[in-house]
């Protein structure tokens, strides 16, 4: 009897002591992967894209020239970080490969294709021709929307961003 209650104990302490290593807090970040990656197609038919593999950030495909529109930006530990921290809590592999989160349709439409790269695993999500807006009355969609958003928020504020042309071509 003693042997069983010794180990009902053990047990107890160890799936305790499992759930406090997994929960993550905003005191107690979770801890970026070494191999912790992304890549992020975004914008009105996925004309803007970043990798953080390569560090290549590009503007837009959509112009007479291209190449004017890509620059280099290598992320900070701190952008790791933050967007690991993004991330993390959506589960990305809760997603379906082919999303829609379900935010109705808009002419023209917008593409989000987020590849997630860490523990030795590859993850992406597609939304292709969803509605050019970054508001789902799905939670798990609004979930991956602010999320997309969010990155695509600390990638055009950087310096790299700001200094690429002005768009050649504006969508309405």
């Amino acid at each position: 009897m003693k042997k069983l209650i010794a180990l009902i104990l053990v047990l107890v302490c160890v799936l305790t002591a499992a759930g406090c290593n997994t929960q993550e807090t905003a005191s107690n970040p979770a801890v970026v992967p070494e191999d912790f990656a992304f890549a992020l197609t975004w914008n009105c038919y996925g004309i803007s894209s970043y990798d953080s593999q390569t560090g290549k950030l590009v503007k837009t495909t959509d112009a007479t020239t291209p190449d004017d529109y890509v620059t280099y930006y290598q992320l900070t530990d701190q952008d790791k970080e933050y967007i690991y921290n993004l991330i993390a809590p959506l589960d990305v592999n809760s997603y379906p490969e082919v999303y829609d989160p379900q935010n109705g349709m808009s002419k023209p439409s917008m593409t989000l294709i987020l590849t997630v790269y860490g523990n030795g695993t590859q993850k992406t999500i597609k939304a292709e021709n969803i509605a050019l807006s970054f508001i789902s009355e799905d939670e798990k969609g609004q979930a991956f929307l602010s999320v997309c958003e969010a990155i695509c928020n600390r990638l055009t504020a950087t310096e790299e961003w700001k200094a690429l042309p002005d768009y050649e071509m504006v969508y309405e």
